[in-house]
């Protein structure tokens, strides 16, 4: 890094955004419940996939979130049943981002702008 300011710079804002994050997410776990930080999370994930589809399990989500595996079937229950996702054995469909992203409020959104400020104009 001594030797590369410019690596130098892109990582010192790698981790600021990775510190962010990992700020959001603690705080999303105290004051969230499993729907909105499901909501969250598959944004999220959204956010790094080509396309709507995101193949995730129940399992896997409910290990992610740190949740029982029922309180994942219920949530996806919810976000289905608002017409925001479509839930299939082995996949996510996200149907209505927008609405998504309203129905996670404040849970979503901060750390990714933040993200994007700092990015911008490093590549």
């Amino acid at each position: 890094m001594d030797h590369n300011r410019n690596f130098a710079k892109v990582m010192i804002r790698c981790i600021e955004a990775f510190s962010i994050q990992l700020t959001y997410t603690a705080i999303s776990n105290a004051v969230h419940g499993v729907d909105e930080r499901l909501a969250r999370w598959l944004l999220m994930c959204h956010d790094r996939v080509s396309g709507d589809e995101i193949p995730l399990t129940h399992e896997f989500i409910s290990l992610m979130l740190a949740v029982r595996r029922p309180s994942v079937t219920t949530a996806l229950h919810v976000l289905e049943g608002n017409g925001f996702i479509r839930s299939v054995r082995g996949n996510i469909i996200i149907r209505n981002r927008q609405a998504l992203e309203e129905f996670a409020r404040d849970a979503y959104g901060k750390p990714e702008a933040e993200y994007q400020r700092l990015m911008t104009g490093l590549f």
